[in-house]
């Protein structure tokens, strides 16, 4: 039993980083949905009994306070490898029946909000001790460059002309921007193709808000002529298929759906209402979710929530073992963010990022720069 590697202790860092100034919205047009750079993000360093400390992020939202009943609970836990199992019953809530969900464990339904930073603990853990990448875990690498795009909020298009310039400038091939009906979609788009080209790809993101067909229809119908390189993600929910039907049967511009979760996938490859998939979630979820894209023969790119370095440098690794995910991918928090806490060199070239080289994840945190932007820290 000596040989086995617990869990000693755990610091967690409550951190807060901002938006750079003017690389999310215009002023004019206000906040998207909410103000997301203002929530929490937890990070976490599991410290193990073997001597290695490995990295853990919660996604943004829930506060340290709220996330310690779970951190004690794996306190002293006993780790085997990548197995999910070791973790206390109450981290799951039943079995999720569906596409490629009746294996268990590892795509449970967990109500923790600690479950995927644990999971990439794991796997920065193994990486660490075996001295290889997490994406040598995955089955190795793909592809050595992820393809990445730009990314803003919600801009004017006197702003989009100055953003694309500077984007075009560092080497993408195109951006992907959030939408609201009455926002000047047609205006953007042609100052998005002014300044970048018309090779510039363009993906806007409503997040659903376009509300529906007859909200959007219109406005597709301008768009159109202007249309090239560009696709819409998430126009309407995913359980209304009729409308994102009604729209495919009007316009050609290709539509997106994110999946969030095997059930979404699911319902939209059975309805054939999109055109291809923004893929996300954890590790195991993600990689489920890019083989079923694959098997359907669709294309994939991986989203994100602008995380920190930590989870953004993860994405790197797990889009590299995906060979259905070759769209460009969501990985810009090194250009949006503050600082992403952690020591890596963000070396984006060409609209590429390459995998990090080092064992595990591959990145250590900046801890002046979790200092800096902590509100509060403590250790179980």
């Amino acid at each position: 039993m000596s040989n086995i590697t617990k869990i000693q202790h755990i610091t967690a860092h409550e951190v807060y980083v901002p938006g750079k100034k003017g690389a999310v919205n215009s002023p004019e047009l206000g906040l998207f949905a909410d103000d997301w750079d203002a929530k929490p993000i937890v990070l976490l360093e599991f410290h193990l009994s073997d001597g290695i400390t490995a990295l853990g992020e919660i996604h943004r939202g829930p506060t340290l306070k709220e996330v310690s009943p779970w951190l004690q609970q794996l306190v002293g836990l006993p780790l085997r490898g990548l197995d999910l199992s070791v973790l206390p019953a109450n981290w799951r809530n039943g079995l999720q029946w569906g596409l490629l969900r009746s294996h268990p464990p590892a795509l449970w339904d967990s109500p923790s909000p600690v479950m995927y930073a644990f999971e990439m603990m794991l796997y920065d853990w193994m990486g660490k001790r075996l001295g290889c990448r997490v994406v040598d875990l995955l089955g190795g690498p793909v592809r050595e460059r992820i393809s990445v795009d730009y990314w803003c909020g919600r801009q004017l298009p006197k702003d989009l002309t100055r953003i694309v310039s500077h984007a075009k400038a560092l080497g993408f091939k195109g951006i992907k921007m959030k939408s609201k009906i009455g926002d000047p979609t047609l205006a953007q788009v042609k100052a998005i193709k002014a300044a970048g080209g018309d090779d510039f790809s363009i993906t806007i993101d409503p997040m659903w808000q376009w509300l529906s067909p007859h909200d959007a229809l219109h406005m597709l119908k301008q768009l159109e002529p202007h249309a090239e390189n560009v696709r819409i993600e998430d126009p309407f929910p995913w359980d209304q298929p009729d409308m994102w039907k009604r729209v495919r049967e009007v316009v050609a511009i290709p539509l997106v759906l994110h999946t969030r979760g095997m059930d979404v996938l699911r319902r939209a490859l059975q309805d054939q209402y999109a055109d291809n998939f923004n893929c996300s979630g954890g590790i195991t979820e993600f990689l489920t979710l890019a083989h079923a894209v694959e098997v359907a023969g669709y294309c994939c790119w991986h989203g994100s929530s602008l995380e920190t370095g930590v989870w953004q440098a993860l994405h790197l690794h797990v889009i590299a073992a995906a060979r259905s995910c070759t769209m460009a991918s969501d990985l810009q928090s090194a250009l949006i963010r503050e600082h992403t806490l952690v020591n890596w060199d963000w070396a984006y070239q060409d609209g590429t990022l390459p995998i990090p080289a080092g064992p595990g994840i591959g990145v250590t945190l900046d801890h002046d720069a979790v200092r800096h932007y902590a509100r509060a820290t403590a250790t179980f």
